[in-house]
């Protein structure tokens, strides 16, 4: 089957438009700043529209001069303005097909499509911005590899998910918005304030500011302290408003070899996920979702786009129980065991080592507060506490368990705890690390690596005992298959 070049849909020159203001917007608001008083403006007006006609030319061309094409077992792009390039994706090599809809696709009956490959590269293989649904559905059908079965033009049918009584779950807006309140995303609005405020100040007018300030002094403590809790609650809604957007209708479905999921509403996004890509599968909770027993659930993925935000890790699950990790894993992850309950924790003699090690880490400080601000002692109490408390729930929340075809390790980074799931043939390399006062109280470190998109996921555990990483070290050593008594952990 060849088919004849296309190009996208002419509402892609639109599309192509608002991108090109959007990365040119920071632009256009200097120009404004710098240039906007009264004898420069109208020239500043002149300049501005210049630029926008010259990105609606470019957006043109680049819409006449991009086409597609599907050539037997491949799909086959043409683009460039001046320089023509060709592109060719072997079909044989595509691991996934994802349909994204913002709101201008959905109001004309469009979406735009990404294909994914097997390979490293640091961008999605082939993005088309804009085209019909049908014309979409199509291409994703002409792509996929036949594996000997009818294929059903309704397979990613929404539908025919529900007729077939398939493995499905579905955020509820509840979950949604208590992921979006515990999400931690408040540090992340409040640092893009920042640098908002920080690029912008400088084209503010002196005299506004000192104003400003002014009428800031002369407020009472009880205003300034309404003031500052309002703009901090605006802050967080703003968070929990945006991990809305982003996870509404959020519904995940389990067909045989893949799982696929919708989720979005500014932005409605198609996501398929092969299941041979899946290299991990892990529960997140941060230190606002451990008190509640609640997490979200991701997998970590191999190959794809490396620049997305969610980068090699996709969430599959939003906002989750405990309780109900263990038959979502059943219902949607079979080829995975629930073993939280038989994770084993470290030494203890991990917590003495680090605690000390850190203690004598923080006595340069600790003098030197002592020594110049001999008034502020307190704080160094108050920094021991912390490191002391620190390692502690390091120490109680550093797990694992051995299975025959898989290992569960838990940790405690950045103030959350993980929890993952690692079959044996998706670890890339395992690797020992140990000091010479780890070896007199026999524990040691160990990282495990797993394949993503480009430079590979890392995981460690400090203070496993030792006995305990030569039995992890036998097991990945044997790539036959074999019992759990030929490396000593057989289930008793």
């Amino acid at each position: 089957m060849i088919s004849k070049p296309k190009h996208l849909h002419p509402i892609a020159i639109l599309l192509f438009i608002l991108k090109g203001l959007k990365d040119w917007i920071f632009l256009f608001i200097s120009l404004f700043f710098l240039f906007g008083e009264r004898q420069y403006f109208i020239y500043t007006i002149f300049g501005i529209v210049a630029l926008i006609i010259l990105i609606t030319i470019f957006s043109w061309l680049k819409w006449l001069r991009f086409t597609y094409s599907v050539h037997e077992d491949a799909l086959r792009i043409e683009h460039g303005i001046f320089i023509r390039k060709n592109r060719t994706i072997s079909k044989h090599r595509i691991q996934s097909i994802n349909l994204n809809q913002n709101i201008l696709h959905r109001l004309l009956g469009l979406t735009g499509v990404q294909v994914e490959t097997a390979g490293s590269d640091m961008e999605v293989d082939a993005h088309l911005i804009a085209l019909k649904r049908t014309e979409a559905e199509q291409l994703r059908q002409d792509l996929k590899v036949s594996n000997g079965e009818n294929d059903r033009d309704e397979s990613y049918d929404y539908d025919y998910a529900l007729e077939q009584r398939l493995p499905r779950y579905e955020a509820s807006y509840k979950r949604l918005f208590i992921f979006g309140t515990t999400s931690g995303g408040f540090g992340l609005i409040a640092t893009l304030f920042i640098f908002i405020f920080s690029e912008v100040e400088a084209f503010i007018p002196e005299r506004f500011l000192d104003q400003t300030t002014d009428w800031i002094i002369t407020q009472a403590v009880g205003t300034l302290i309404v003031l500052s809790i309002l703009v901090l609650s605006v802050i967080w809604l703003i968070g929990v408003i945006g991990s809305v957007i982003k996870y509404g209708d959020f519904t995940i479905v389990r067909y045989e070899q893949e799982l696929y999921i919708t989720r979005g509403l500014w932005e409605k996004k198609q996501l398929t996920i092969p299941l041979q890509r899946i290299q991990a599968v892990g529960v997140k909770q941060n230190f606002l979702r451990l008190p509640f027993k609640v997490g979200s659930l991701f997998v970590v993925i191999a190959g794809g786009e490396v620049n997305q935000k969610e980068n090699s890790r996709t969430i599959i699950f939003p906002l989750i129980r405990h309780s109900e990790i263990e038959s979502f894993i059943k219902k949607m992850l079979p080829e995975y065991q629930y073993t939280f309950k038989q994770l084993k924790p470290i030494s203890k003699k991990s917590f003495y080592y680090q605690s000390l090690a850190n203690l004598l880490i923080s006595i340069i400080p600790i003098s030197l507060v002592l020594i110049f601000l001999p008034d502020f002692w307190w704080t160094t109490i108050i920094l021991v506490s912390a490191l002391i408390m620190y390692r502690y729930l390091s120490y109680k929340m550093t797990k694992t368990h051995l299975d025959t075809a898989q290992l569960t390790l838990q940790f405690f980074p950045f103030l959350s705890r993980e929890t993952l799931l690692l079959k044996k043939d998706r670890i890339q390399a395992l690797e020992q690390h140990q000091s010479l006062i780890q070896k007199k109280l026999k524990i040691t470190n160990i990282k495990t690596s797993v394949l993503d998109n480009f430079v590979g996921q890392h995981y460690s555990i400090q203070g496993l005992p030792i006995k305990d990483f030569e039995k992890i070290s036998d097991w990945y050593s044997y790539r036959d298959a074999y019992s759990l008594k030929d490396v000593g952990l057989d289930k008793n």
